[in-house]
């Protein structure tokens, strides 16, 4: 069996489906595995030399033989046209997302396969591998930490974002601004038992804050006063149909509103289902928040939305996928999960032709 973990073509993306303590156990178990040079990769080459990988220089990949199976996170360059290996990354082309249709004509000229990482799913339906705890981890934390910064009169995360070697230097940050502030922030999590909601409830709980946990349960009946009374709202839940509408532009200026701080970790601002229609598009790492304008009290609300967290922190967010992702890498191509996105890979190939 060979893998080839290849180079990201994004610039900001330090992340690895991979670390290289499970590349050793991939090695160890007979798979071959080549490692392509990467600059920017959270991990160095040498810990990957070490894990028993041989490295190849960034880009192998456009090159190597159709046995091949070529494992990465995110969307590959436009280039080549013609794909012949077995690839697994996250695509983002099965809901029919622009350009879809050529991406995938790129597999169907070359004769390979696509296992899209969010479609390797259990007989449950439930991921195999994904990022949603650190994505409600970094969301949360920046938003506490930005309103943390604005109570003590500090710097805070607004402009220029960069990743973080670790999500240490993150935790000093809020735990030095924690100090400074005289109030305790209340904070509202929404989607609190899943991954995301998971990991945002932990950020939180690093500034001290007093938490709110609802979930499905508390949402049937939204009690909109009862959210509003909060400073920090994170919304951890991705809605795929109508029901749940957390808060419209009107909604926020009213009396009862005392928000702050919004982030919005679903980030689907895109969506007519979206439950926080109160903003047009993803907020990003050169600006990671915009106003709102003005709550019920006469302050004002910022809001994040930034659409690829877990980069931010690529360390923890590398360790916890791979650990995850490692036990489906060893069973390459038996597993139930390998035959569930091979199916949508071929429904979808068929609605091109």
């Amino acid at each position: 069996m060979k893998f080839l973990l290849r180079d990201e073509a994004r610039e900001t993306e330090r992340r690895t489906p991979i670390i290289p303590p499970h590349a050793a156990a991939l090695v160890e178990s007979g798979i071959q595995l080549d490692v392509e040079s990467s600059e920017k990769r959270i991990f160095s080459d040498h810990e990957y030399e070490q894990a028993g990988c041989r490295l190849v220089p960034s880009a192998t990949w456009t090159g190597v033989s159709a046995d091949t199976l070529i494992v990465g996170l995110k969307e590959l360059p436009e280039r080549p046209l013609n794909l012949n290996c077995r690839m697994v990354h996250f695509a983002h082309v099965f809901k029919e997302q622009t350009g879809w249709q050529t991406e995938l004509k790129r597999f169907s000229r070359g004769g390979g396969s696509l296992y899209d990482i969010e479609y390797l799913t259990r007989s449950n339906g439930r991921r195999v591998a994904a990022f949603g705890y650190w994505a409600g981890w970094m969301g949360a934390a920046l938003a506490v930490w930005r309103y943390l910064a604005i109570e003590a009169g500090e710097p805070g995360p607004d402009r220029a974002l960069v990743s973080f070697d670790s999500r240490e230097e993150i935790v000093e940050k809020i735990k030095t601004l924690a100090g400074q502030v005289n109030s305790t922030p209340k904070a509202i999590v929404i989607g609190a038992k899943g991954r995301s909601g998971c990991g945002a409830v932990a950020a939180l709980n690093i500034a001290g804050a007093e938490i709110t946990e609802w979930d499905i349960e508390e949402t049937k009946n939204l009690d909109r006063d009862a959210l509003f009374s909060h400073e920090i709202l994170v919304n951890c839940v991705l809605v795929n149909g109508p029901g749940l509408l957390l808060a419209t532009p009107e909604h926020l200026s009213s009396s009862s509103c005392h928000l702050r701080m919004i982030s919005d970790v679903a980030c689907d601002p895109f969506s007519s289902f979206n439950p926080l229609p109160v903003y047009g598009e993803p907020t990003s790492w050169q600006e990671p928040f915009i106003s709102l304008g003005k709550n019920g009290q006469g302050g004002n609300i910022e809001l994040t939305s930034i659409d690829n967290l877990p980069s931010l922190i690529p360390k923890e967010s590398s360790e916890d996928f791979s650990e995850q992702f490692l036990p489906s890498l060893m069973n390459f191509d038996q597993g139930e999960e390998w035959c569930a996105a091979k199916a949508i890979f071929e429904q979808k190939l068929k609605e091109i032709q």
